[in-house]
């Protein structure tokens, strides 16, 4: 441990600390969150009542996410109805994706909601630790999260956050296993959301090498970014060939910050692009993802799913990170 820091404090959550709440009002009334804060400026709420997502992220005051006009809902209000998905995605700085579809609502063999059903399951063994490894204060949270059906799948997440006082970076591990006797065919898509201010006009996009295919007649540019634009449709990218590790990054110049998402590509060889420029839905998202950008029916019928073979697990490793100042910026695109 740093002694010498530690005399200077009467409690070490002077710096760095997790503090667990919960919401009063509204929607989201009764949801927990455990609340992350650092000495490098980092602060972050970890939702463990919607699959130990993050909502809230910021840096030194600055708000980095995007959060949708519903806010914070509680899972038990979920619908799979089909159509139902806008009237409850919250938005945050990480909604996890799967597992049983990614994608639009799927209907071939079951009720396959879009974007599936993972991100409304509360996490089981929940717990947050905060401890010196050596020199470093280390701030942690674990849980898991299973999805099961009877007569049916048992997928789950274990997975762990993690960052530490002085850092300004988030590390994600998780571990997927398939706990049934069959083969199950899995889908996962990590929906990192960004927003305004880090979003704004003067923003841009840039990825690791990677062929890039557009997804609708609307993108025609995953690079630049504009004001908002009442009505304007949504726009979406689809990367693949990407090396044995992936990198996307957004940075504003003139605010001299940026942000990225790096993850080991083993399990998540692809990631998709949303650049949604429509008012009031105002978001750019970053989503590495095991998918071929088709929902659960259409992969199949390409047979391009993914499967988790029975009793098996896969994990999977990924980073967000703050880039600070133009010289941050600039060394981290050159290296891309």
């Amino acid at each position: 441990m740093n002694i010498e820091l530690l005399k200077k404090l009467g409690n070490i959550d002077q710096l760095a600390g997790i503090r667990e709440t919960k919401l009063l009002r509204g929607r989201g009334e009764d949801i927990q969150l455990a609340e992350f804060y650092n000495a490098a400026g980092l602060r972050f709420s970890v939702v463990p009542d919607r699959c130990m997502d993050l909502y809230d992220f910021s840096y030194k005051g600055i708000n980095l996410s995007f959060q949708s006009k519903n806010g914070l809902t509680s899972p038990q209000a979920y619908s799979a109805a089909n159509g139902e998905f806008a009237e409850q995605w919250p938005g945050g700085m990480l909604v996890t994706c799967g597992l049983d579809n990614v994608g639009g609502h799927a209907s071939e063999g079951g009720i396959f909601p879009t974007h599936g059903r993972i991100s409304h399951v509360p996490a089981k063994n929940f717990g947050t630790e905060t401890y010196w490894d050596g020199e470093r204060y280390v701030l942690r949270a674990t849980g898991e999260v299973h999805q099961t059906k009877m007569y049916s799948r048992h997928l789950s997440i274990r997975r762990t956050i993690e960052t530490a006082m002085d850092e300004k970076v988030i590390k994600f591990h998780d571990i997927i296993t398939n706990f049934e006797a069959e083969d199950e065919p899995f889908q996962m898509l990590y929906h990192f959301n960004f927003g305004y201010p880090l979003l704004c006009a003067d923003s841009c996009v840039r990825t690791s090498k990677a062929a890039v295919t557009p997804m609708n007649d609307m993108s025609n540019d995953p690079v630049h970014m504009m004001n908002p634009v009442d009505g304007r449709g949504e726009e979406l990218y689809f990367f693949t060939d990407l090396g044995d590790r992936a990198c996307g990054v957004i940075y504003n110049e003139a605010l001299e910050l940026g942000a990225y998402i790096a993850w080991d590509t083993k399990n998540l060889p692809n990631f998709l692009e949303w650049k949604n420029m429509k008012s009031h839905d105002y978001v750019l998202a970053i989503e590495p993802c095991n998918t071929c950008g088709l929902n659960r029916d259409d992969a199949a019928k390409a047979g391009k799913i993914a499967v988790l073979p029975a009793y098996s697990s896969v994990e999977n490793h990924i980073e967000l990170g703050i880039l600070d100042g133009l010289t941050e910026i600039r060394e981290f695109i050159q290296n891309l």
